[in-house]
């Protein structure tokens, strides 16, 4: 997609451009003229430079820190031929800010050359408009925010943007990797045989990387700067010791004759001499901070009366100044090599490439296993601008029509979520084809600032939900319950059953609308990691790891949103317990495909527990009949003895008499009645008894004859 309008350019030079680009970087210094720049999401660029070469070479001065995106990267194609042409650049000499990498051409002829790089770039950052308009209309408006810290100026090159799933890293390429190799001889004896046959003797070997060199002269200087420091020193403490003092503190090592920062050593008349230790500086940079170990080896050069010593010498002279700077001395080993060598003095090398980087977990967002959307797109300019060095051009992206309606979200599951209400918010579809990158969205109506959000990348043709206000309009009030419930038989024996269970969750969330008008609420809701959306019998959809559940809330009214997941177990049941009986009943009453055969006896059993149930029941019932008839019999009882001593109470003793005749005839029915009905009760138990030892369903088999259907 082509970027439709250039836009507002934004100044930020001097202090500011200090403040947020940080110390000016020097840039690519090449007589190939800059013709496009695309900067992509993940912190590279990607450059394309146009040239016509006269002369027998091109030159690119390159900063050091970029060497290796251009070796890993960079193109040089004859335009007219299209075939790619060889790069040259320096092996092992003494470093500097810039590595120079030239490309030879044949003499006396005219050259069109093509050459493209990706280098360390700003990331490009989006930002978004939304207007509402009326029947869910609307219209999008996307920019980028490009920010040119390359050091040079763009002038006239063609801007785009991009995103996509690639991965960038750094590499280096251009350190000379060394492989050492193990030594074999001392044995005299000349003209041995060979053995027969067998595979080649391969010696294993280890890789060294070299770091850098020094040149002899700048390890000279350093000898001399840090013997002046010595002398210094000594001459401070033989002033103070002549002043009185009894004794000095011995300076620890790394406080004495230290010349970190640029080499300085103090002289005679008070001033820091600066030696040009450039390498030594860059060297204690790329150390500092990282473990892993250095070698330092000494050359001898031509004079020396001892080469091995005073190889070793050169080399302790660059480890002692590296310590000064810093570097733990742990980290650095000096050995003298004894070997002549008129360009270096001292060399650096790694010795163990083990010590690597600890691992960063990646963001949510980011991670390989996230399920957000992450595409490409490809954002690029119709016309050429100019962005200066230091400053920053804000370019419009995307200027379209879309489907956009106010909306209602529930979100409780973010950090800036609300489990009470529900935000305002627009439902937007994305009217390109491309994926839009997250984002902030600022949303008018009418003229009018609505709020602002913040959306996670929106797929082409894909709808996003923008939460933008909270007017607690949309009250909600979740209740959250848990229940378990048989999912499948396994096996049975005895009356005991092996069951695959289910746990289930049930969040049930009441939605009230205070407004005027219906609310078309959206209800995010997540499934734990392990556990199942259930049949809820409401629409739903995913979004970013999570359903989504569309309801309308009536004005001045309320729903009820039910909601229910769940996550397998593993569970015995028991079906001489009431528990167990019930599982089994609320088990039958919800699976339609059960064998018919394990479903009558499975039926049988609960039909009995539920009649012995009954049958205890009746028993506890009369149980409590017969006691209070027995209360009442010893309270007439009492009566009659105590009438007895009045003899105008006959007429009333023979009417306490007949009514406890009456009450111990009811009582010698309910007890017969009792008797029959525990007669019967004894009868079902052994009856269940002996259809709970006859169920079994122990092979396989027959267990899939039992299987539930896949619902909660």
């Amino acid at each position: 997609m082509r970027l439709q309008v250039l836009a507002l350019a934004i100044a930020l030079s001097g202090p500011m451009a200090c403040s947020v680009f940080g110390p000016q970087k020097e840039h690519v210094l090449t007589e190939a003229a800059l013709g496009k720049v695309i900067i992509y999401r993940n912190g590279v660029a990607y450059f394309e430079r146009r040239a016509q070469v006269q002369g027998d070479h091109l030159a690119l001065t390159v900063p050091a820190s970029r060497v290796d995106d251009f070796l890993k990267s960079l193109t040089v194609v004859d335009a007219k031929s299209g075939e790619a042409l060889p790069v040259s650049f320096p092996t092992v000499e003494a470093s500097t800010d810039t590595v120079e990498l030239r490309i030879d051409l044949p003499k006396n002829q005219r050259h069109d050359l093509r050459l493209s790089y990706v280098t360390e770039s700003p990331a490009w950052k989006p930002t978004y408009r939304v207007m509402l308009e009326q029947g869910g209309r609307g219209r999008l408006l996307a920019w980028a925010v490009v920010d040119n810290t390359s050091g040079e100026d763009w002038e006239r090159v063609t801007i785009g943007v991009g995103s996509t799933s690639a991965l960038s890293f750094r590499y280096d390429l251009r350190s000379v990797r060394m492989v050492e190799r193990e030594t074999l001889g001392g044995d005299e004896r000349l003209a041995l045989a060979p053995p027969t046959g067998g595979s080649p003797y391969e010696v294993e070997g280890q890789q060294v990387r070299i770091l850098g060199n020094v040149r002899p002269d700048e390890v000279a200087h350093l000898a001399q700067m840090q013997q002046s420091n010595r002398e210094v020193d000594d001459k401070s403490r033989e002033l103070r010791n002549y002043g009185g003092a009894q004794s000095e503190t011995k300076k620890p090592a790394d406080q004495r004759g230290r010349a970190g920062g640029g080499g300085q050593a103090t002289g005679s008349d008070g001033f820091r001499n600066t030696a040009p230790s450039g390498n030594v500086d860059r060297l204690t940079a790329q150390l500092r901070g990282t473990n892993e170990r250095i070698r330092i080896e000494g050359f001898a050069q031509k004079g020396d009366s001892d080469p091995r010593t005073a190889s070793l010498d050169r080399a302790n002279v660059l480890r002692e100044q590296l310590i000064a700077n810093g570097v733990p001395p742990a980290q650095v080993e000096a050995i003298g090599t004894g070997a002549l060598n008129d360009r270096e003095g001292a060399r650096v090398l790694v010795v163990n490439d083990e010590a690597l980087a600890p691992a960063v977990a990646l963001p949510p967002s980011t991670h390989p296993d996230s399920e957000d959307p992450i595409g490409t797109a490809l954002f690029v300019a119709d016309t050429a601008m100019s962005i200066p060095d230091g400053r920053s051009a804000m370019v419009s992206l995307l200027n379209e029509a879309c489907s956009v309606q106010p909306v209602y979200y529930y979100d409780p599951l973010s950090a800036r979520g609300s489990e009470r209400f529900a935000f305002k918010a627009v439902r937007i579809v994305n009217p390109s084809v491309y994926t839009l990158d997250g984002g902030p969205f600022t949303v008018y109506a009418k003229g009018q600032f609505l709020g602002e959000g913040l959306s996670e990348p929106i797929p082409p043709k894909s709808e996003a939900f923008i939460p933008y206000g909270l007017d607690r309009q949309i009250i909600v009030e979740p209740t959250i319950t848990s229940r378990e419930e048989i999912h499948k038989l396994v096996t049975m024996q005895r009356g005991i059953l092996s069951t695959e269970s289910r746990t289930i969750r049930r969040t049930e969330l009441q939605l009230s609308n205070r407004g005027q008008s219906p609310a078309e609420v959206f209800v995010r809701h997540a499934v734990p990691r392990g556990w199942k959306l259930g049949d809820t019998g409401a629409s739903h959809r995913k979004l970013g790891g999570a359903y989504l559940f569309p309801v309308t809330v009536p004005p001045k009214g309320s729903i009820r949103l039910r909601i229910e997941a769940w996550t397998p177990l593993m569970k015995t049941v028991d079906l001489r317990t009431d528990a167990g009986v019930k599982a089994i009943g609320l088990y039958l009453s919800n699976t339609k495909d059960l064998d018919p055969a394990a479903r009558a006896k499975l039926a049988d059993i609960v039909k009995l527990h539920r009649e012995i149930s009954d049958l205890q029941e009746r028993v506890t019932t009369l149980a409590s009949q017969m006691q209070v008839y027995r209360q009442r019999i010893d309270e007439i009882h009492l009566q009659l003895v105590t009438l007895r001593k009045v003899p105008s109470a006959r007429k009333l003793s023979q009417h306490l008499a007949s009514k406890m005749e009456d009450i111990s005839q009811r009582l010698q029915d309910l007890t017969v009645q009792t008797t029959e009905i525990e007669g019967e009760l004894m009868t079902k138990r052994i009856t269940i008894q002996d259809r709970i030892a006859e169920l079994t369903l122990a092979k396989k088999e027959e267990a899939s004859k039992v299987e539930m259907p896949d619902k909660p």
